[in-house]
């Protein structure tokens, strides 16, 4: 099973330091049995040889009682920011005031990606437990549970009729991960997608037409980009190119018929600023997404690497998962990625997912 070179992840019951060195491409070996599922923060690099360091560490899980304050999440408060910690086995919700008004944990193994609907219903990618749960507001309980065995998903995304999409990182059986499609409501998937060329899927978005768009990596562990047609109809990824290099992707967001892609590392790579950017693409032409219409460089975001990202409604404000500074969640302006606000909680070990209601529709 290969690892991407530009990830560190949490492997569930071991403590490893491993020494990855090549070009952007490399990996590692290590038993099947021990999935990576958890991005975690780049930790150093050796300039001669472009090598990561990474710490591959046992974090103690915390068992968190559930509570849900209903009259909170159904006021109209504001906006909900919601996050998930892959390390406490947890999702949160927070109102606008920054107080949190839900901790679900329980059924949750290593929850990563989120993803809402304009129902605000909550999908969450549950790593560990091979399926995507799915709570209707105000987030009692999981009322839906998509079947993703054999398969260890990261990502989700909700189309505007419905259509889930799952990202996986890789398969149970260590061999490249998939992608599957769910009709509206059905716990089977319709579809499952992979291509020899993806050694793993990592988050997606659909436009307002259900195109999926993705990004992930190839067997040596370099950025991919893809888009997928069809819905339940999908039989394959059409890789795109783009006119920039991202070196660590992350998460993929849809806004005003646009494709916004995540680089965690940012302009130059490791050996760059190191500064977390989103690049904001027009829909690709002829297999590529070319430049990118705007940039938005996350200033705050420092050496730390922001897994994924979620754009409110009205498009002026993304909210960052952070698992540095402020540990969980960041505001910024978008396009310009100026610092709006950010709420420091202590409790987060590893945030990976955020969803926000009302988040974003395309068009």
């Amino acid at each position: 099973m290969r690892i991407p070179s530009h990830l560190g992840f949490f492997l569930s019951g071991a403590v490893i330091v491993a020494s990855l060195a090549g070009c952007s491409g490399g990996g590692s070996q290590i038993p099947t049995t021990n999935a990576p599922v958890t991005p975690l923060r780049l930790t150093s690099r050796s300039a001669g040889s472009n090598s990561e360091r990474l710490l591959l560490s046992n974090v103690s899980k915390t068992h968190q009682k559930d509570f849900v304050d209903v009259a909170a999440i159904n006021a109209l408060h504001g906006n909900q920011t919601i996050v998930s910690d892959s390390n406490t086995n947890t999702v949160s919700v927070y109102g606008a005031d920054g107080r949190r008004h839900a901790l679900l944990s329980t059924g949750l193994s290593q929850p990563q990606g989120l993803a809402t609907d304009a129902a605000e219903n909550l999908f969450v990618a549950n790593t560990q437990l091979h399926d995507v749960v799915v709570y209707s507001k105000p987030y009692r309980s999981i009322g839906l549970t998509l079947d993703d065995a054999d398969e260890y998903p990261t990502g989700v995304a909700v189309s505007n009729t419905g259509v889930v999409g799952v990202t996986n990182i890789q398969s149970t059986a260590g061999t490249g991960g998939a992608v599957r499609i769910y009709a509206k409501g059905s716990t089977s998937a319709c579809a499952t997608i992979t291509d020899t060329n993806w050694s793993g899927m990592y988050f997606s978005a659909f436009d307002a037409s259900g195109n999926l768009f993705l990004d992930g990596f190839d067997r040596n562990g370099d950025t991919l980009l893809g888009e997928i047609s069809g819905g339940c109809g999908a039989t394959s990824i059409a890789t795109l190119s783009a006119g920039v290099t991202i070196y660590l992707v992350g998460g993929v967001q849809v806004y005003n018929g646009n494709i916004l892609i995540e680089d965690q590392v940012g302009p130059g790579g490791p050996l760059g600023t190191n500064t977390p950017t989103i690049y904001t693409f027009a829909p690709p032409v002829n297999g590529s997404f070319g430049q990118p219409i705007a940039t938005t460089t996350l200033t705050a975001g420092g050496n730390w690497l922001p897994v994924s990202f979620a754009i409110m409604k009205n498009g002026e404000h993304i909210w960052i998962a952070h698992s540095g500074i402020a540990a969980g969640r960041v505001e910024y302006s978008y396009p310009r990625g100026l610092l709006v606000k950010s709420f420091d909680d202590s409790r987060y070990v590893t945030p990976i997912g955020i969803a926000v209601n009302p988040a974003a529709i395309p068009r």
